[in-house]
């Protein structure tokens, strides 16, 4: 059996920024350190394998479903965080799962038809994607989602065990659906006082690269009718991106990270570049967003004549629609909820989850508990104990009656 609560904190003893939260970026020592971590909490169990496939995504199944072929409903999520984030995004998930499969690890046939999977890179803070690992598992990878790079131009392809493996992908095993439970990173449960949130469907999320290319010069010797400052006109669209969701339900648009080069106080910015990113829970809601947004760019970029940067362009960086998720895995756990008598309502995730890339290989279906006052990629995130425990209760029953469903 697995303490859950002592699990999730060992977990949060693996970080870069001791005291800071928790940092395990993908593919780092802390990311890698943390699978290691699950693994020898399970290694010891009789008939389970770890595979780490193409994208370093790892697997724990039973032995006899991949030599075999079974179809196995896969419960977990992902181990990696943002930067100071909190101890539970994705850990809970990946927690809960590791219990439940050493729970039914000798009960009967239900341990043959359970396996965990750890999902690589689902921030996406080092590589500015998201959602690598599950999209690889998905079948969705691209060459040039293998050719994003980090600060420092380290690619993905330089981390990945098998670049050609993720883009020309084949899963380790054969998933019958995948289950994921998260905590909700908001306050819909927290202001109504249930205690579950079933997931209808999940955010899409659409980031696009602002650049601007002025020229770098000395700020004191400058004149301002000689500049061409590549900040400026960026800034400009930054602070009116809140104008591009007016009137849209469920759409949000946020700047989270901005680079400015050279990066010196005495000198004027050469080159800007802006991650933009939209969120909507419809697809037309995005195209409209971003023609809108390109629409400013294309303002901004004709006031090069006034002296602003001569050159702005907005260049795609991931994309990842909205998806629904399976309503037959969302009919079971309701009925487990309700046989319980625990409060729970139906919600819509406004973030992005490997759930959503998962639901493009088999049903796939997700739960929440509360976040304690919405926090969130924070390390003052937290749940209660009685709520983490109870995520592991429900992910238990609901495993079995996929299982003894069929899903």
């Amino acid at each position: 059996m697995i303490d859950i609560l002592e699990a999730l904190r060992d977990l949060r003893g693996i970080t870069a920024t001791p005291g800071r939260g928790c940092t395990r970026l993908a593919f780092t020592e802390q990311e890698d350190q943390a699978h290691d971590y699950i693994w020898q909490r399970l290694q010891s169990i009789r008939g389970l394998s770890r595979i780490d496939d193409a994208a370093g995504n790892m697997f724990i199944v039973p032995q006899d479903a991949v030599s075999q072929g079974t179809a196995v409903v896969l419960l977990g999520s992902h181990l990696d965080t943002v930067i100071e984030g909190g101890w539970l995004d994705g850990a809970l998930g990946v927690v809960v799962a590791t219990h439940v499969l050493a729970s039914q690890a000798d009960v009967g046939d239900a341990g043959s038809h359970l396996g965990l999977v750890v999902f690589r890179d689902e921030e996406g803070v080092r590589f500015n994607t998201g959602l690598f690992g599950s999209m690889v598992f998905a079948g969705r990878c691209t060459e040039a989602n293998l050719d994003a790079a980090d600060a420092d131009g380290v690619r993905v392809r330089d981390v990945v065990p098998d670049p050609a493996g993720c883009w020309d992908y084949e899963p380790p095993v054969r998933a019958a659906a995948f289950l994921e439970c998260h905590i909700e990173q908001g306050e819909r449960l927290t202001t109504s006082g249930n205690r579950v949130g079933v997931v209808t469907g999940i955010v899409g999320i659409r980031r696009l690269e602002l650049v601007g290319t002025g020229m770098a010069n000395h700020a004191g010797t400058t004149d301002m009718r000689r500049r061409v400052d590549a900040l400026v006109p960026v800034a400009d669209v930054v602070a009116r991106l809140p104008s591009l969701v007016d009137g849209l339900e469920d759409a949000v648009i946020t700047c989270g990270r901005l680079e400015v080069t050279p990066g010196a106080p005495n000198v004027i910015p050469g080159r800007v570049s802006a991650i933009v990113e939209i969120r909507a829970s419809e697809q037309d809601a995005m195209d409209d967003i971003e023609r809108r947004l390109e629409a400013l760019v294309e303002s901004m970029r004709a006031a090069g004549a006034r002296g602003r940067a001569t050159d702005l362009e907005l260049r795609p960086v991931v994309s990842c629609a909205p998806i629904p998720t399976d309503p037959q895995l969302a009919s079971h756990l309701a009925d487990i909820l309700r046989a319980r008598g625990l409060g729970h309502e139906r919600l819509f995730s406004m973030a992005g989850h490997d759930a959503q890339h998962a639901a493009r290989r088999c049903p796939a279906g997700m739960f929440f508990i509360p976040s304690v006052d919405g926090i969130s990629h924070n390390p003052a995130e937290n749940s209660s104990e009685s709520d983490i425990l109870l995520a592991s209760d429900v992910m238990l029953a609901w495993a079995e009656r996929c299982i003894a469903e069929g899903t």
